[in-house]
Parts: C-alpha cells; sequence; structure tokens
C-alpha cells in the first residue's frame, strides 16, 4: 500500500528458491510462514499476532519459526518487507516500464493496484495495521519510505507526461498526481474493510478512471 510520502526498502521475501531440494523445501515453509503471519496480522493486528497463532495458521509446529527467523518482530518485518517488495516488482515496474505510452502506464497502473491478488482484503489491511499502529510506524517507515516517494514520483511522472501529450498546460501536476494517489488510496481503504466475494473491482477500476477522463478529456 502507498502511503504518501513515505515507504520502503529491503527486498527480502520475493526471493527465487535455491537450487536443490533442501534449498526449495525451506524456501516453501519460510514463505508459507510469511503467508500465515499476514493472515495473522490482517486477523489480529501487529500487536496481538503471536508465534503461536502464526504457525496455527500455517500449520506448522512452534519450533520451526527460530530456524528462519530470530524473533517475532522479525517476522513480522519479513511479511512487510515481502509486501513491499511483491508491489514494487508487480505493480511499480511494469508500469515504470510503460512510462513512455503515459495513457497505457496509467491504465495499467489501474488495473494493477486494484488488482485482486496485490489489494487483496488481508494483504491491505495489514499496509494499514502496521501504518496505523504507533509501536509499527517505525518499522513502516523504514521498510516503506522510500518505496512510497519512488511510487509518487512514477505517478507524478506519468501525469506530467499526460500533460504534455495532450497540451493540457494549464493542469497541476503534483495537483492531479496526488489525486490519483487519493482515489486509489480511499479505494484501498474499502478493500480493507470488506470480504472478496463483496468488492466489485471492475466498479472501482471504473471509478479510477473516470478520474483521469475528467481531468484529461477525450481520454481514459
Amino acid at each position: 500500500m502507498v502511503k504518501v510520502p513515505s515507504q520502503r526498502a529491503p527486498r527480502v521475501s520475493a526471493q527465487r528458491p535455491a537450487q536443490g531440494g533442501g534449498s526449495r523445501i525451506r524456501q516453501r515453509q519460510r514463505l508459507r510462514l510469511i503467508d500465515a503471519c499476514i493472515s495473522a496480522l490482517h486477523l489480529y493486528g501487529p500487536s496481538r499476532t503471536t508465534v503461536e497463532k502464526v504457525v496455527a495458521l500455517a500449520d506448522l509446529s512452534p519450533g520451526i519459526v527460530r530456524f528462519y527467523f530470530d524473533s517475532k518482530a522479525a517476522m513480522l518485518v519479513a511479511s512487510l518487507e515481502y509486501l513491499a517488495a511483491e508491489f514494487e516488482e508487480r505493480v511499480m515496474v511494469p508500469v515504470a516500464n510503460l512510462k513512455d505510452s503515459p495513457v497505457e502506464a496509467l491504465r495499467l497502473l489501474v488495473d494493477l493496484y486494484l488488482d485482486a491478488d496485490i489489494a487483496s482484503p488481508r494483504k491491505v489491511s495489514v499496509w494499514y495495521a502496521f501504518w496505523g499502529e504507533a509501536s509499527s510506524r517505525q518499522e513502516y517507515y523504514d521498510i516503506c519510505g522510500k518505496k512510497d516517494e519512488d511510487f509518487a514520483l512514477l505517478v507524478h511522472e506519468l501525469i506530467e507526461r499526460m500533460i504534455g501529450a495532450s497540451a493540457a498546460k494549464h493542469l497541476d501536476a503534483d495537483g492531479v498526481a496526488l489525486g490519483l494517489i487519493g482515489v486509489l488510496e480511499v479505494l484501498w481503504q474499502g478493500f480493507a474493510f470488506q470480504n472478496e466475494a463483496d468488492i466489485d473491482r471492475a466498479d472501482a477500476v471504473k471509478r479510477s478512471l473516470k478520474y483521469l477522463r475528467s481531468v484529461f478529456p477525450g481520454h481514459f
């Protein structure tokens, strides 16, 4: 999730498994624990998530946690790092690759940002749990601060390119970019409090594109 102005750094869990059967098994177990930790954070929040709750969700023995994480705090941080790396790889990188075609890039940005895998209620609630809980804000900033800034800069650059392409020199890139990020954030907040079955993602995409169309008539 992207809170402007702030967010990220270390890439951790989106590594490819190392070669060798044992390494692949260890990688799968580690990712299984991270996935269970994300579910626990969604259900309980950072302060009430415990190792016991995580291993119960992962259906693994409590002792296995120490092979992968030094502490509960390290496991929580690894989960946030995983989501941060996933967001960068699956949203920011493909969108940045299309920045020479700003209409296509912004359409893709909206689609990916609101995608059911990236913006599931479970994952979105983890972003907000870290950001909203006072004891976790520093971890959130340390892991996510730089990446949030990079995301804001990417959106700003795409809007600047749209302004140039549409000859809409009267528009302010900062204001338009902040407006788009705000639209996407509001939709994410809604996702965090709904069940997946109740989310109308097509409508969310449509509403986001309506904002862009209102700023750039004839596009989107």
